[in-house]
């Protein structure tokens, strides 16, 4: 896992983030958003930056 991704994560659940609610911020499946975070699948940079900016927004 990249640092950024990793940063994201761990951001992610320090504001206790729902994945099922991300996924449907997102448009995608909790499964990819696992995936991702992971480093097992990749999104679209359109994705990735709607993952990002809902982080960061909440």
């Amino acid at each position: 896992m990249d640092n950024l991704k990793q940063e994201y994560f761990l951001l992610r659940r320090q504001k206790k983030i729902r994945m099922v609610d991300l996924a449907a911020y997102i448009g995608c499946s909790q499964s990819l958003i696992s995936k991702y975070e992971t480093g097992v699948a990749d999104m679209s940079e359109k994705k990735i930056q709607l993952y990002r900016e809902y982080i960061e927004k909440n």
